[in-house]
Protein backbone atom coordinates (compact mmCIF):
# COMPACT_ATOMS: atom_id res chain seq x y z
CA UNK A 1 0.00 0.00 0.00
CA UNK A 2 1.89 3.34 -0.84
CA UNK A 3 0.55 6.16 -2.64
CA UNK A 4 1.56 9.69 -3.14
CA UNK A 5 -0.44 13.25 -2.20
CA UNK A 6 -0.79 16.71 -2.35
CA UNK A 7 -0.80 18.62 0.91
CA UNK A 8 -3.02 21.81 1.06
CA UNK A 9 0.25 23.98 1.54
CA UNK A 10 1.12 22.67 -2.05
CA UNK A 11 3.30 19.98 -1.51
CA UNK A 12 3.57 16.56 -2.20
CA UNK A 13 4.04 13.69 0.59
CA UNK A 14 4.86 9.98 -0.75
CA UNK A 15 3.37 7.59 2.08
CA UNK A 16 3.83 3.98 2.18
CA UNK A 17 3.18 1.17 4.44
CA UNK A 18 6.89 -0.45 6.22
CA UNK A 19 7.65 -3.78 7.32
CA UNK A 20 6.91 -2.93 10.73
CA UNK A 21 3.31 -2.26 9.91
CA UNK A 22 3.74 1.27 10.41
CA UNK A 23 2.69 4.44 7.69
CA UNK A 24 6.09 6.44 7.02
CA UNK A 25 5.85 9.13 5.21
CA UNK A 26 7.85 12.38 3.24
CA UNK A 27 7.00 15.43 1.99
CA UNK A 28 8.52 16.43 -0.86
CA UNK A 29 8.61 20.44 -2.81
CA UNK A 30 8.33 18.35 -6.39
CA UNK A 31 5.87 15.44 -7.08
CA UNK A 32 8.70 14.02 -9.22
CA UNK A 33 10.98 13.62 -6.03
CA UNK A 34 8.47 12.23 -3.63
CA UNK A 35 7.56 9.51 -6.47
CA UNK A 36 11.22 8.57 -6.92
CA UNK A 37 12.04 8.47 -2.80
CA UNK A 38 8.64 6.31 -2.74
CA UNK A 39 10.22 4.18 -5.26
CA UNK A 40 13.29 3.52 -3.65
CA UNK A 41 11.34 2.76 -0.22
CA UNK A 42 9.29 -0.13 -1.57
CA UNK A 43 12.09 -1.25 -3.92
CA UNK A 44 13.81 -2.26 -0.03
CA UNK A 45 11.26 -3.22 1.12
CA UNK A 46 10.64 -5.50 -1.19
CA UNK A 47 14.35 -6.73 -1.31
CA UNK A 48 14.03 -7.36 2.37
CA UNK A 49 16.73 -4.75 2.75
CA UNK A 50 14.50 -2.03 4.30
CA UNK A 51 15.55 -0.67 8.08
CA UNK A 52 14.01 1.51 10.59
CA UNK A 53 15.53 4.96 9.67
CA UNK A 54 15.45 5.60 13.42
CA UNK A 55 17.55 2.18 14.11
CA UNK A 56 20.22 3.69 11.78
CA UNK A 57 20.71 6.91 13.58
CA UNK A 58 21.70 4.78 16.44
CA UNK A 59 25.21 6.00 17.51
CA UNK A 60 28.46 4.13 17.46
CA UNK A 61 29.01 4.18 20.75
CA UNK A 62 25.66 3.28 22.13
CA UNK A 63 25.87 0.14 19.91
CA UNK A 64 29.26 -0.97 21.26
CA UNK A 65 28.14 -2.29 24.67
CA UNK A 66 25.81 -4.22 22.30
CA UNK A 67 28.93 -5.51 20.42
CA UNK A 68 30.60 -6.72 23.23
CA UNK A 69 28.14 -8.84 24.58
CA UNK A 70 28.98 -10.79 21.91
CA UNK A 71 32.65 -11.17 22.84
CA UNK A 72 32.48 -13.32 25.98
CA UNK A 73 34.00 -16.53 25.09
CA UNK A 74 37.18 -14.81 23.69
CA UNK A 75 40.42 -15.26 25.51
CA UNK A 76 41.13 -12.49 28.52
CA UNK A 77 44.07 -10.91 26.72
CA UNK A 78 42.13 -10.60 23.32
CA UNK A 79 39.35 -8.70 25.00
CA UNK A 80 41.67 -6.36 26.92
CA UNK A 81 43.72 -5.93 23.49
CA UNK A 82 40.25 -4.92 22.10
CA UNK A 83 38.74 -2.65 25.22
CA UNK A 84 42.45 -0.97 24.71
CA UNK A 85 42.24 -0.32 20.77
CA UNK A 86 38.67 0.54 21.00
CA UNK A 87 39.32 3.10 23.96
CA UNK A 88 42.36 4.81 22.02
CA UNK A 89 41.79 4.53 18.57
CA UNK A 90 38.16 3.61 17.36
CA UNK A 91 35.66 4.88 19.50
CA UNK A 92 37.04 8.63 19.45
CA UNK A 93 36.98 7.95 15.78
CA UNK A 94 33.55 6.48 15.94
CA UNK A 95 32.00 7.16 18.68
CA UNK A 96 28.75 9.52 17.78
CA UNK A 97 28.36 8.64 14.07
CA UNK A 98 25.23 6.87 13.48
CA UNK A 99 25.65 3.94 12.28
CA UNK A 100 23.74 4.78 8.88
CA UNK A 101 25.83 7.28 7.98
CA UNK A 102 29.19 5.60 8.28
CA UNK A 103 30.35 4.95 4.39
CA UNK A 104 33.02 2.44 2.62
CA UNK A 105 34.98 5.94 2.56
CA UNK A 106 34.54 6.97 5.98
CA UNK A 107 36.16 3.50 6.78
CA UNK A 108 38.83 3.91 4.40
CA UNK A 109 39.89 7.67 5.95
CA UNK A 110 40.00 5.74 9.20
CA UNK A 111 42.40 3.56 8.17
CA UNK A 112 44.87 6.48 6.66
CA UNK A 113 44.34 8.32 9.82
CA UNK A 114 45.50 5.93 11.91
CA UNK A 115 48.66 4.99 10.07
CA UNK A 116 49.30 8.94 9.67
CA UNK A 117 49.67 8.34 13.55
CA UNK A 118 52.21 6.10 13.19
CA UNK A 119 50.29 3.11 14.65
CA UNK A 120 51.89 -0.51 12.73
CA UNK A 121 50.17 -2.03 10.24
CA UNK A 122 49.12 -4.91 13.11
CA UNK A 123 47.55 -2.80 14.81
CA UNK A 124 45.73 -0.42 12.26
CA UNK A 125 44.46 -3.95 10.76
CA UNK A 126 43.22 -4.60 14.66
CA UNK A 127 41.39 -1.63 15.05
CA UNK A 128 39.67 -2.10 11.60
CA UNK A 129 38.30 -5.54 12.79
CA UNK A 130 36.96 -4.44 15.48
CA UNK A 131 35.04 -1.70 14.30
CA UNK A 132 34.34 -4.11 11.55
CA UNK A 133 32.73 -6.53 14.04
CA UNK A 134 30.99 -3.06 15.61
CA UNK A 135 28.62 -2.48 12.18
CA UNK A 136 28.80 -6.27 11.53
CA UNK A 137 26.39 -6.89 14.59
CA UNK A 138 24.46 -4.10 13.96
CA UNK A 139 23.56 -5.68 10.10
CA UNK A 140 22.44 -8.63 11.94
CA UNK A 141 20.99 -6.78 14.26
CA UNK A 142 18.83 -5.19 11.32
CA UNK A 143 20.33 -1.70 12.56
CA UNK A 144 21.70 -0.77 9.09
CA UNK A 145 21.52 -2.97 6.16
CA UNK A 146 24.92 -3.28 4.85
CA UNK A 147 28.45 -2.70 6.67
CA UNK A 148 30.38 -0.14 5.56
CA UNK A 149 33.56 -1.94 6.53
CA UNK A 150 34.01 -3.38 3.18
CA UNK A 151 36.20 -2.31 0.07
CA UNK A 152 38.50 -1.04 2.40
CA UNK A 153 42.27 -1.33 1.57
CA UNK A 154 44.25 -2.22 4.57
CA UNK A 155 48.04 -1.58 5.29
CA UNK A 156 50.26 -4.60 4.52
CA UNK A 157 52.25 -6.52 7.38
CA UNK A 158 55.77 -6.80 7.11
CA UNK A 159 57.46 -10.25 6.35
CA UNK A 160 57.52 -11.73 10.06
CA UNK A 161 61.56 -12.24 10.49
CA UNK A 162 62.38 -15.89 11.96
CA UNK A 163 65.70 -16.79 13.49
CA UNK A 164 66.93 -19.88 13.53
CA UNK A 165 69.45 -21.13 16.37
CA UNK A 166 72.00 -23.70 16.07
CA UNK A 167 72.19 -26.01 18.93
CA UNK A 168 75.46 -24.50 19.63
CA UNK A 169 73.78 -20.96 19.71
CA UNK A 170 70.46 -22.45 22.27
CA UNK A 171 73.48 -23.56 24.50
CA UNK A 172 75.24 -19.95 24.80
CA UNK A 173 71.27 -18.70 25.14
CA UNK A 174 70.54 -21.06 27.99
CA UNK A 175 74.03 -20.76 29.80
CA UNK A 176 73.12 -16.98 29.99
CA UNK A 177 69.79 -17.74 31.39
CA UNK A 178 71.25 -18.64 34.43
CA UNK A 179 68.82 -20.63 36.68
CA UNK A 180 66.03 -20.50 33.67
CA UNK A 181 68.43 -22.44 31.61
CA UNK A 182 66.52 -25.36 31.91
CA UNK A 183 63.55 -23.04 30.40
CA UNK A 184 65.34 -22.42 27.25
CA UNK A 185 66.30 -25.36 26.66
CA UNK A 186 62.87 -26.84 26.93
CA UNK A 187 61.97 -24.19 24.97
CA UNK A 188 63.99 -25.37 21.90
CA UNK A 189 63.62 -29.38 22.42
CA UNK A 190 60.14 -29.24 22.75
CA UNK A 191 59.01 -26.10 20.46
CA UNK A 192 56.47 -25.64 23.44
CA UNK A 193 55.43 -22.21 23.80
CA UNK A 194 56.09 -19.84 26.46
CA UNK A 195 52.64 -19.69 28.21
CA UNK A 196 52.66 -23.80 27.57
CA UNK A 197 56.02 -24.21 29.61
CA UNK A 198 55.09 -21.24 32.28
CA UNK A 199 52.25 -23.43 33.24
CA UNK A 200 53.59 -26.77 33.24
CA UNK A 201 52.70 -28.76 36.26
CA UNK A 202 55.42 -31.21 38.15
CA UNK A 203 52.49 -33.62 37.95
CA UNK A 204 52.42 -33.19 34.73
CA UNK A 205 56.00 -33.40 33.54
CA UNK A 206 57.15 -37.35 33.64
CA UNK A 207 60.87 -37.93 33.75
CA UNK A 208 60.92 -41.49 33.72
CA UNK A 209 58.65 -41.80 30.54
CA UNK A 210 60.34 -38.86 29.28
CA UNK A 211 57.55 -36.70 27.96
CA UNK A 212 55.68 -33.34 29.13
CA UNK A 213 51.71 -32.98 28.68
CA UNK A 214 50.42 -29.97 27.47
CA UNK A 215 47.23 -29.33 29.54
CA UNK A 216 47.11 -25.37 30.67
CA UNK A 217 48.66 -21.91 28.91
CA UNK A 218 49.43 -19.44 31.29
CA UNK A 219 47.73 -15.95 30.70
CA UNK A 220 48.88 -12.57 32.50
CA UNK A 221 46.78 -10.03 31.59
CA UNK A 222 47.05 -6.48 33.11
CA UNK A 223 48.58 -8.23 36.36
CA UNK A 224 45.99 -10.92 36.59
CA UNK A 225 47.19 -14.38 35.87
CA UNK A 226 45.05 -17.52 35.35
CA UNK A 227 45.62 -20.83 33.62
CA UNK A 228 42.97 -21.61 30.47
CA UNK A 229 42.83 -24.57 28.21
CA UNK A 230 44.67 -24.30 24.86
CA UNK A 231 42.93 -23.10 21.64
CA UNK A 232 42.63 -26.25 20.19
CA UNK A 233 42.48 -29.80 21.05
CA UNK A 234 45.36 -30.14 19.10
CA UNK A 235 47.51 -28.28 21.34
CA UNK A 236 46.33 -30.41 24.29
CA UNK A 237 49.55 -32.78 23.66
CA UNK A 238 52.04 -34.83 25.07
CA UNK A 239 55.84 -34.44 23.86
CA UNK A 240 58.25 -36.78 24.09
CA UNK A 241 61.30 -34.98 25.56
CA UNK A 242 65.26 -36.16 24.43
CA UNK A 243 67.57 -37.92 27.39
CA UNK A 244 69.80 -34.36 27.84
CA UNK A 245 67.05 -32.19 28.01
CA UNK A 246 65.38 -34.83 31.38
CA UNK A 247 68.79 -34.74 33.14
CA UNK A 248 68.76 -30.94 32.99
CA UNK A 249 65.00 -30.80 34.39
CA UNK A 250 65.54 -33.09 36.74
CA UNK A 251 68.76 -30.94 37.84
CA UNK A 252 66.50 -27.62 37.81
CA UNK A 253 63.28 -29.77 40.03
CA UNK A 254 66.45 -30.26 42.91
CA UNK A 255 67.01 -26.79 42.73
CA UNK A 256 63.72 -24.90 43.40
CA UNK A 257 61.26 -25.16 45.90
CA UNK A 258 58.17 -26.63 45.75
CA UNK A 259 55.18 -24.82 46.27
CA UNK A 260 51.70 -24.92 46.37
CA UNK A 261 51.11 -24.18 42.65
CA UNK A 262 53.84 -26.86 41.78
CA UNK A 263 55.35 -25.06 38.77
CA UNK A 264 57.64 -26.31 37.17
CA UNK A 265 58.96 -22.82 35.94
CA UNK A 266 58.79 -20.47 38.91
CA UNK A 267 59.14 -16.55 39.12
CA UNK A 268 62.02 -16.08 41.74
CA UNK A 269 60.18 -15.81 44.96
CA UNK A 270 57.36 -18.34 43.79
CA UNK A 271 54.45 -18.37 41.74
CA UNK A 272 53.79 -18.01 38.04
CA UNK A 273 56.51 -16.64 35.70
CA UNK A 274 54.89 -13.85 34.12
CA UNK A 275 56.23 -13.22 30.80
CA UNK A 276 56.91 -9.67 30.82
CA UNK A 277 59.06 -9.87 34.29
CA UNK A 278 60.69 -12.99 32.48
CA UNK A 279 61.55 -10.87 29.16
CA UNK A 280 63.27 -7.90 30.60
CA UNK A 281 64.91 -9.63 33.56
CA UNK A 282 66.09 -12.71 32.27
CA UNK A 283 65.47 -13.21 28.10
CA UNK A 284 67.00 -9.66 26.37
CA UNK A 285 69.88 -10.10 29.13
CA UNK A 286 70.92 -13.04 28.04
CA UNK A 287 70.56 -12.35 24.09
CA UNK A 288 72.87 -9.59 24.77
CA UNK A 289 75.26 -11.57 26.62
CA UNK A 290 75.10 -14.70 23.64
CA UNK A 291 73.77 -14.57 20.05
CA UNK A 292 72.70 -10.83 20.10
CA UNK A 293 69.07 -9.24 18.98
CA UNK A 294 66.68 -9.55 16.83
CA UNK A 295 65.71 -12.74 18.89
CA UNK A 296 62.51 -13.36 20.28
CA UNK A 297 61.56 -16.28 22.81
CA UNK A 298 59.20 -17.72 20.03
CA UNK A 299 62.27 -17.91 18.16
CA UNK A 300 63.23 -21.24 20.37
CA UNK A 301 59.99 -22.77 18.66
CA UNK A 302 61.14 -22.23 15.15
CA UNK A 303 65.03 -23.38 15.90
CA UNK A 304 63.39 -26.50 17.05
CA UNK A 305 61.31 -26.91 13.77
CA UNK A 306 64.36 -26.34 12.20
CA UNK A 307 66.42 -28.74 13.96
CA UNK A 308 63.50 -31.33 13.12
CA UNK A 309 63.38 -30.69 9.57
CA UNK A 310 67.41 -30.91 9.23
CA UNK A 311 67.21 -33.93 10.69
CA UNK A 312 64.65 -35.49 8.37
CA UNK A 313 61.38 -35.93 10.43
CA UNK A 314 58.08 -36.13 9.18
CA UNK A 315 56.03 -33.35 8.55
CA UNK A 316 53.22 -34.86 10.79
CA UNK A 317 55.79 -35.48 13.93
CA UNK A 318 56.48 -31.97 13.50
CA UNK A 319 52.90 -31.15 13.75
CA UNK A 320 52.32 -32.86 16.82
CA UNK A 321 54.89 -31.65 18.94
CA UNK A 322 53.79 -27.94 17.78
CA UNK A 323 50.22 -28.87 19.00
CA UNK A 324 49.55 -27.03 15.31
CA UNK A 325 45.53 -28.29 14.32
CA UNK A 326 46.41 -29.08 10.80
CA UNK A 327 49.49 -30.03 8.98
CA UNK A 328 48.48 -27.14 6.79
CA UNK A 329 49.04 -24.50 9.06
CA UNK A 330 52.75 -26.63 9.59
CA UNK A 331 53.45 -26.46 6.07
CA UNK A 332 52.31 -22.67 5.63
CA UNK A 333 54.76 -21.64 8.16
CA UNK A 334 57.83 -23.68 7.72
CA UNK A 335 57.39 -24.99 4.25
CA UNK A 336 60.67 -23.43 2.98
CA UNK A 337 62.83 -24.96 4.86
CA UNK A 338 62.37 -28.17 3.34
CA UNK A 339 63.84 -27.07 0.28
CA UNK A 340 66.64 -29.41 -0.55
CA UNK A 341 65.46 -32.41 1.21
CA UNK A 342 64.17 -34.01 -2.04
CA UNK A 343 67.62 -33.92 -3.63
CA UNK A 344 68.63 -35.89 -0.42
CA UNK A 345 65.60 -38.06 -0.32
CA UNK A 346 66.90 -39.11 -4.09
CA UNK A 347 70.94 -39.58 -3.01
CA UNK A 348 69.66 -41.89 0.36
CA UNK A 349 67.92 -43.83 -2.75
CA UNK A 350 70.32 -44.14 -4.52
CA UNK A 351 72.88 -45.10 -1.87
CA UNK A 352 70.07 -48.07 -0.71
CA UNK A 353 69.84 -49.82 -4.17
CA UNK A 354 72.26 -52.43 -4.24
CA UNK A 355 73.91 -52.59 -8.05
CA UNK A 356 72.23 -56.32 -8.47
CA UNK A 357 68.96 -53.74 -7.94
CA UNK A 358 70.15 -51.26 -10.72
CA UNK A 359 69.06 -51.20 -14.42
CA UNK A 360 71.94 -52.15 -16.99
CA UNK A 361 73.28 -49.36 -18.59
CA UNK A 362 72.96 -49.67 -22.53
CA UNK A 363 76.28 -47.80 -23.21
CA UNK A 364 77.82 -44.53 -21.79
CA UNK A 365 75.74 -41.61 -20.68
CA UNK A 366 76.33 -38.65 -22.53
CA UNK A 367 75.25 -35.35 -21.51
CA UNK A 368 73.57 -33.21 -24.17
CA UNK A 369 73.74 -29.92 -25.65
CA UNK A 370 71.75 -28.49 -28.42
CA UNK A 371 73.10 -26.83 -31.07
CA UNK A 372 71.46 -23.64 -32.23
CA UNK A 373 70.29 -25.08 -35.35
CA UNK A 374 68.55 -27.91 -33.20
CA UNK A 375 66.64 -24.85 -31.35
CA UNK A 376 63.01 -24.14 -32.70
CA UNK A 377 62.60 -20.86 -34.16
Amino acid sequence: MAWVTRTEQGRWKARYRAPDGRTRSKTWDRKTDAEKWLRAELSRRDRHEWVDPAMSKTTFGDWVPRWKSTRGNLAASTLAMQASLLENHVGPWFRDWPLGRVTPTDMQAFVVALEAKGLSASTVRQCYLIAKGVFDTAVDAGMIVRTPARSVTLPRLPDQEMRFLTREEVGAVASAAGEYQALVLAAAYTGARFGELAALRIDRLDLLRRHLTVVFTLSDVRGQWSLKAPKTSASRRQIALPRFLCDALSQHLASIPIDGDGFVFQAPRGGPLRRSNFRRRVWLPAVRQSVGQPMRFHDLRHSHVAMLIAQGEHPKTIQARLGHASIATTLDTYGHLFEGLDEAAADRLDAATAPSARPQAAGTVIQFTPSTSDNPR
